[in-house]
């Protein structure tokens, strides 16, 4: 029986901040960098007259589905697949995130198992031997091995091992470069 690996969607394998960074930039003309989002929370970051509207384009239904993919996420999850029974477990901000989220999901990655896409704010009740996971809330319940998929919010976690990239997930993962 494979191992099961539970992968999170937003900034592991979809690249979330870096859209929401530039819809804020160009809506508030200012010159934020993905890399200055230092924290979940980063309305304290933005314009005053933005301030916590920040998250208002999380109600965006397009915000999801035109988010990049994180580079070699998609060659490094068919590897794994054969290896792997491989789970997205995301956390939808609200309702409406799902069904664009889902979209996402089987336009880049068609090539894993729609039905094994979960969506839960509570990654805690998944039963898998791996998550990866950018936000180390997710991981401090988990009951399996805890990989911290690297973003500025987390620079300053030292709790959880940590992967800056997909080439070191295949490395840790599969055992090879």
């Amino acid at each position: 029986m494979k191992e099961i690996l539970a992968v999170d969607q937003d900034n592991v394998i979809a690249d979330l901040v870096a859209e929401w960074v530039r819809r804020y930039n160009e809506d508030y003309n200012d010159n934020l960098k993905p890399e200055d989002i230092n924290a979940w929370n980063w309305s304290h970051l933005c314009k005053p007259e933005c301030g916590d509207k920040i998250y208002e384009y999380m109600d965006d239904p397009t915000l999801f589905e035109s988010l990049s993919v994180i580079e070699n996420s998609q060659e490094v999850l068919k590897e794994l697949n054969y290896t792997y029974g491989i789970y997205i477990v995301t956390s939808p901000f609200n309702l409406n995130n799902i069904v664009p989220k889902y979209k996402w999901l089987k336009k880049h990655f068609s090539f894993l198992d729609e039905d094994k896409f979960v969506f839960t704010r509570d990654k805690s009740i998944i039963a898998a031997d791996y998550l990866i996971d950018d936000k180390p809330k997710n991981l401090e319940n988990f009951r399996g091995k805890k990989m911290l998929f690297t973003a500025p919010h987390n620079s300053n976690e030292d709790r959880f091992y940590r992967v800056n990239n997909w080439e070191e997930i295949r490395e840790t993962l599969l055992g090879r470069r």
